[in-house]
């Protein structure tokens, strides 16, 4: 599932000394959500909400440098009655850089994340209520959903505002402003489809009060974006950024403690996971075809051998037991984000593919929710029979490449 075009993604974070002298924890969890009113060519189309999270991991480097890898998961954010509920993602994006001790951030791999480039700023050390000052940032964004990204420099100014509250935490309110002005060409990469950027952001950041950690940032913004057909987008709304440092996942840990849960006993040339079958010792409490692993975005739980009515997402009876126990599982690790995605097996078309394995990431999804995790925990995507785990020649085969993983986010 895609935003409505043009996506406009916006992922935000945030200048590096804020991010390392704010966090006691080597992760940052990033949530940020906005809320637009949307035309195009001056005809209303309606609301558009957003959703993006995100983390930072942070390792120090020679130097005083640090070194970053960035994972983000950007989806159209569902409501019913105002309420958050379950989202469907549009895939991760990964980026890598490097923040000097200065706070500049250099060598970018990976495009369109982070979106905001060395902004916000920190404190100035000599600010008082009533100063002024200025930074320059970078805007830098897929915003056409064409695929190619476009660098938009800005020139933020920054006013200290007086005291606030963010909750029960006492905060410095530091209002700020940008234009965006872009003309093709004008910049050292842009989207050949994007004519003209036009328009102005204005924010209060909040800044804790003892620690001068930046804990909020609501800006509200209005832009114009012209293609090269005469096509004209507007976006009228509101953008809200969250942040927040997180301890890590500690995903070695969570693995033995999880298959401990089921009674496992891991077999000691296989630390990192344990394969129920032949080398496990079975428990009367273990769950059959689970595998529990650690993967690059936290810690993988495989749920193969699902009995789903065949070429739908409805599930067959029988499988209530396993998705409470299942449950059980991720609700002893609280405060993290779930990602559900679904497989297929390459048979069909891949839109039917792609479609399948989505309407079954969400079926599971109703089943997780049904036992007792919170909607807004959950993401999900469908990636179809991209992603075998063996050959679809065989039906042993498809049936291993039928599955849906759940990954506990270390985020």
């Amino acid at each position: 599932m895609r935003f409505p075009w043009p996506k406009f993604v916006l992922l935000l974070c945030f200048w590096a000394p804020i991010v390392l002298e704010a966090q006691d924890a080597d992760t940052v969890r990033i949530t940020h959500r906005f809320d637009w009113r949307r035309s195009i060519d001056q005809k209303y189309q309606g609301l558009v909400y957003g959703y993006a999270t995100g983390s930072w991991k942070l390792r120090p480097a020679a130097g005083g440098w640090t070194d970053v890898e960035a994972r983000y998961y950007q989806a159209s954010e569902s409501r019913r009655n105002n309420t958050l509920t379950e989202k469907p993602i549009e895939g991760e994006q990964i980026a890598r850089f490097r923040i000097d001790p200065l706070g500049n951030m250099s060598d970018f791999t990976g495009d369109g994340v982070p979106y905001y480039r060395n902004y916000p700023a920190p404190l100035p050390p000599d600010a008082v209520p009533g100063s002024t000052w200025t930074g320059q940032g970078e805007l830098v964004g897929d915003f056409l959903g064409t695929g190619t990204t476009t660098s938009i420099p800005i020139l933020i100014e920054y006013r200290w505002e007086g005291p606030g509250k963010y909750g029960e935490t006492p905060v410095i309110q530091v209002r700020t402003q940008y234009a965006l002005r872009y003309q093709a060409g004008s910049s050292r990469r842009g989207d050949p489809v994007l004519s003209r950027v036009d328009g102005s952001h204005t924010g209060m950041v909040s800044y804790d009060e003892s620690s001068h950690k930046v804990v909020f940032i609501r800006e509200t913004a209005k832009e114009v974006f012209l293609t090269t057909a005469g096509r004209q987008i507007a976006n009228d709304g509101i953008l809200l950024t969250f942040f927040e440092g997180v301890p890590a996942l500690g995903t070695a840990t969570l693995v033995k403690n999880l298959n401990q849960a089921l009674g496992r006993t891991p077999p000691t040339d296989q630390p990192k996971s344990l394969l129920p079958g032949a080398s496990a010792v079975r428990a009367p409490s273990d769950l059959p075809d689970v595998k529990i692993e650690e993967d690059p975005r936290g810690v993988k739980l495989t749920l193969e051998n699902l009995k789903f009515v065949a070429d739908q997402a409805i599930l067959l009876p029988g499988e209530d037991l396993r998705f409470a126990r299942i449950a059980e599982l991720l609700r002893s690790v609280p405060n993290r984000n779930l990602l559900v995605i679904g497989h297929t097996a390459a048979i069909g078309t891949i839109e039917s593919q792609d479609s399948l394995s989505l309407e079954r990431a969400l079926s599971i999804v109703n089943k997780l929710k049904a036992a007792g995790i919170p909607a807004q925990r959950l993401l999900y995507e469908g990636r179809g029979g991209r992603e075998p785990l063996a050959p679809n020649t065989t039906e042993v085969g498809k049936a291993q490449n039928r599955r849906v993983e759940v990954v506990i986010l270390d985020q």
